[in-house]
């Protein structure tokens, strides 16, 4: 009974330490290491972070990244290009101080909250201990708790005085491997999303400035599309506004390939500045790019597909495989 209940647990912290790893970044927990957001959240302070809301707004608590340090901080003001945020302890907010302007992409994601309040579990001091081991240790770490779920797992038999057999189950490791490679793709769409402004003033100075036009003017804008990854993505591209009115709405693009895209903009006829979006959905292409298109009603909708379809492929490398009854034997001595 006990290892129905240990388990689980272990092989949640085995996946969320090899994506943590990959990527670099906390992920889904993380604990806060000052009082610069006191009283709301304080040091030592243990929070959940939701990777899956990308839609970004003002009085929202996010944790980014700026030149390589995590920081949990609020989003004050959203600017064309990006977030200023601020500590609530803080007097000024990141900017004043130095730091460059928050972008979606360095934003891992938000702190979970319940009625406007930051969910937290205080820890105390011994946590700073903890994570210290951790992040010095990151590999080795990860490499224990896989070996200790494997020792959960797997079932001891004694064989001769002075031996035994460390049996697991090829099933085991398939499910678990399984679920780490669903959970690794998932990711890696997820937080590639992400969205892009343009903005501009509408005046009776048009044209004295790159970005002061006249009320009611069409003009045009490049927006840049580059690829950093390691494997190719499609991308469905959307206006948020409908002063805007794209050349293209997909396409592939492979690692280190760019793609200028032209935007047409039909600027709003009173004089104002203003901030156009638009909608940036990466894929990594295992399904046709129109079946993505057609269930895109939701940006999440076609991740959760193309999980099913590779889902489907495990399963179906499971049934050929016949893992049902091989059986893995580590032997291991020791004294009894």
């Amino acid at each position: 009974m006990l290892q129905k209940v240990i388990l689980p647990i272990f092989s949640f912290f085995v996946l969320l330490s090899v994506a943590s790893l990959i990527l670099n970044a906390p992920l889904l927990i993380a604990y806060v290491k000052s009082d610069s957001m006191s009283p709301e959240l304080n040091k030592n302070d243990l929070v959940f972070i939701n990777i899956f809301d990308r839609n970004f707004e003002v009085g929202d608590v996010v944790v980014f990244n700026s030149n390589g340090e995590w920081i949990c901080h609020r989003i004050v003001k959203e600017s064309a290009e990006g977030y200023i945020t601020k500590g609530d302890n803080n007097i000024a907010t990141d900017q004043f101080a130095g730091k460059e302007i928050v972008t979606r992409e360095k934003i891992v994601g938000k702190i979970l909250s319940f009625n406007g309040d930051s969910i937290k579990v205080p820890l105390g001091s011994g946590i700073e201990v903890v994570e210290g081991t951790f992040t010095k240790n990151k590999l080795l770490m990860f490499f224990l708790l896989s070996f200790s779920g494997l020792l959960l797992i797997g079932k001891g038999e004694r064989k001769k005085k002075g031996r035994k057999y460390l049996k697991i189950k090829a099933t085991t490791l398939f499910v678990v491997s399984s679920l780490l490679i669903l959970t690794m793709f998932s990711l890696a769409n997820v937080v590639a999303f992400e969205k892009r402004t343009i903005s501009y003033g509408t005046t009776s100075a048009g044209g004295l400035r790159e970005d002061w036009v006249f009320p009611g003017e069409i003009f045009s804008r490049q927006v840049e599309f580059e690829n950093k990854g390691s494997y190719p993505y499609y991308y469905r591209i959307s206006p948020e506004s409908q002063n805007l009115k794209l050349e293209s709405t997909g396409f592939i693009l492979y690692p280190r390939e760019k793609k200028i895209l032209e935007v047409e903009v039909h600027a709003p006829k009173d004089t104002n500045l203003h901030t156009e979006k638009i909608s940036v959905e990466k894929y990594i292409p295992i399904l046709p790019t129109e079946i993505i298109d057609a269930f895109s009603v939701h940006p999440y909708l076609p991740i959760l597909v193309m999980d099913f379809e590779l889902a489907l492929m495990l399963f179906a490398i499971y049934f050929l495989g016949n893992f049902e009854s091989e059986v893995i034997k580590i032997r291991k001595r020791w004294k009894t």
